[in-house]
């Protein structure tokens, strides 16, 4: 069987880009190419892309935030990087951090190998949530990019702390690393509101959280969310439910394929790793193991939900329906150290399905080269060294190498 070889990423140490030639005042309106040659941008006010306008910015470019400023974006923002160069946004003053991203568009604004990290969303409605960025009716394409130490804590709320996105209807988020980020109120790393059609692949959640309602991502309202080959590991809720995942509001439909989710907590809730309230959920190739909740652990069927289950590992709640499954140590290679590849003894291994249909959607149809042995295995891990597409290897510190101290 291949293996993932997992990033211990905790014990990496800080570097500084050693990319700038020049350095670039900037505020007010801003379109055109922002270029590596005149990185670092020192932001020096709130920065806008004006409607009907476009702001592209170059590989290995920094944006540094001298103050609490916002990135206004009202046009087009194509900000791609690459894996050796990526475009950072920071500040270097985390303690007082940045005001974030904050997106209201018609074009889809596109990411890149992009770091995003240190933003604070704070002050009245939207503001307050996403804090490293807003998508307030406007559709990303978010690719291989880490967001890292975001916050979205005011006084009486925030939500989503890295992302906050309401009422789009065609973003996606594949190969993003999200880690550390923390909110007051609901989505530790992302909180959705209203949003469909939302693509969320070969993610990794990590040591987000909350107070009130999924420490990892907080969906309300949304319908049709896909979560496929994702992990989430050592997230947490404080004072409500969803360790990792939290379903609340109306006519939720959420689809969670080959993704693992251990470790996760519910501190003083239900559903350690995740919590279904009005919500449609359909569970396939997916491990859910050892993840607490004060009232109940791992996987919750609230109210107005269900819950289907296939070739799945996990406990099966009392409400859920399903076959093929079992309720087995996965057996990791190394959770602690967060390696979550399988031993060859695994129960997962050739345990999952193929091909499937759930809810009106082929969640699953793979062909016998896309996975090794009789049957896929169950959770987010096959493959020797993951690649995720044409991004991030997870052996790969290059991808944690760009970031600023603390202060």
């Amino acid at each position: 069987m291949k293996r993932l070889i997992l990033l211990t990423i905790f014990l990496l140490p800080t570097v500084f880009p050693c990319l700038a030639f020049g350095q670039t005042d900037v505020s007010g309106n801003q379109s055109g190419t922002w270029t590596a040659g005149n990185s670092p941008y020192r932001v020096t006010g709130h920065v806008t892309v004006p409607s009907g306008q476009t702001l592209n910015i170059e590989p290995g470019v920094e944006i540094n935030f001298q103050g609490h400023y916002k990135l206004n974006v009202l046009g087009d923002l194509q900000a791609i990087g690459t894996e050796n160069a990526m475009i950072v946004f920071t500040t270097d003053t985390p303690a007082t951090g940045w005001g974030g991203l904050r997106v209201d568009t018609n074009d889809i604004i596109r990411l890149e190998y992009c770091r995003i990290e240190h933003g604070f969303a704070t002050g009245d409605y939207p503001d307050q949530h996403g804090g490293a960025m807003a998508l307030l009716g406007s559709d990303a394409t978010v690719e291989n990019c880490i967001f890292a130490d975001n916050e979205a804590h005011d006084n009486d709320g925030g939500m989503g702390g890295a992302i906050y996105a309401i009422n789009t209807t065609a973003t996606s988020f594949s190969n993003c690393i999200f880690i550390r980020n923390h909110c007051y109120g609901e989505g530790g790393a992302i909180k959705f509101t209203g949003d469909s059609n939302t693509q969320i692949t070969d993610c990794q959640f990590i040591e987000n959280n909350c107070n009130y309602g999924g420490g990892a991502v907080s969906l309300y309202g949304a319908a049709g969310t896909t979560m496929r080959g994702s992990t989430f590991v050592d997230n947490y809720t404080m004072f409500s439910s969803g360790g990792a995942i939290h379903t609340l509001g109306f006519s939720n439909v959420l689809y969670v394929v080959n993704c693992t989710i251990t470790e996760n907590s519910a501190v003083t809730g239900d559903g350690g790793a995740v919590y279904l309230a009005y919500a449609d959920a359909y569970f396939v190739n997916t491990i859910i193991f050892d993840n607490p909740g004060m009232y109940s652990d791992d996987l919750f069927v609230g109210m107005a939900s269900s819950a289907e289950v296939y070739y799945s590992n996990m406990p099966m709640p009392a409400d859920a329906t399903g076959h093929h499954n079992i309720n087995a140590d996965p057996q990791f290679v190394d959770s602690e150290n967060h390696d979550l590849n399988l031993l060859e003894t695994s129960p997962c291994i050739d345990s999952g399905v193929a091909y499937l249909v759930a809810g009106g959607e082929t969640l699953v149809d793979l062909a016998p080269s896309e996975y090794s042995g009789a049957a896929p295995d169950i959770g987010a891990f096959e493959n020797v060294s993951l690649v995720f597409g044409d991004g991030f290897e997870m052996g790969d510190t290059s991808i944690w190498s760009v970031t600023t101290p603390d202060p």
